[in-house]
């Protein structure tokens, strides 16, 4: 019971480490005024990274260092993350979609609908670290901190461009000039698909040590009949 309340407290604080970025880079693309924006970046910032470590070291000592967080309750504490995430976005605005353009493509996703698919995906890879702990602990931390990192460019931050913060939408030419976004994009997918590549190979090895410590138990009970 211990472990799942440090999951939602941690997902909680990872919910409020991205809303915290996401206005930061905010304030800082659409120009507002320095002295509001400074006061965030670094304010709001220090008292929460004072937050997060005496919160994580509290936790550690009351669920216990032996009892520490896995990647399976890392993914977990994503999934209640994204939950607050699309409900806090469909809060503030019911209509907020996901536009994401690949080459000459755009693609207009509801983003809640976009982040009930990262939530189910989240609670899925958690189940399968949980019903096989066995797994690589080091490859399970970077396969979970690397989509989270990726999944948030694509789905958390809105946009890169200052023109939509500003206005809510883009002028052709202010979509054109913006080709990096694009890239930006890619990238993230990319990241995103290596990550869960990665994923498969922990699994698969896991899978290939648990068959050779079969055989040898099987070999060493006929060895000794």
């Amino acid at each position: 019971m211990k472990k799942v309340w440090a999951i939602l407290i941690w997902g909680v604080l990872v919910f409020a480490i991205g809303t915290y970025l996401d206005k930061v880079r905010e304030l800082l693309m659409s120009g507002n005024d320095l002295v509001q924006t400074y006061v965030v970046r670094f304010g709001i910032g220090f008292v929460l990274v004072i937050v997060v470590v005496l919160v994580g070291k509290g936790l550690r000592k009351w669920v216990g260092r032996n009892n520490g967080l896995d990647p399976g309750d890392w993914f977990m504490i994503g999934a209640v993350a994204w939950v607050i995430e699309g409900g806090y976005g469909w809060l503030m605005d019911p209509r907020q979609t996901v536009d994401i353009r690949l080459y000459d493509t755009m693609f207009v996703i509801a983003r809640l609908q976009a982040i009930g698919a990262v939530v189910i995906l989240y609670a899925l890879i958690g189940v399968i670290y949980y019903q096989w702990p066995r797994m690589n602990k080091s490859l399970g931390f970077i396969h979970f901190f690397v989509t989270q990192a990726a999944l948030y460019v694509m789905l958390w931050m809105r946009y890169f461009n200052p023109a939509y913060e500003v206005k809510g939408y883009l002028e052709w030419h202010e979509f054109q000039k913006y080709q990096f976004v694009s890239g930006g994009y890619e990238m993230m997918a990319l990241l995103v698909v290596v990550a869960q590549v990665l994923f498969v190979l922990n699994l698969f090895l896991m899978l290939i040590s648990r068959v050779r410590r079969v055989r040898r138990r099987s070999a060493n009970g006929r060895f000794r009949g």
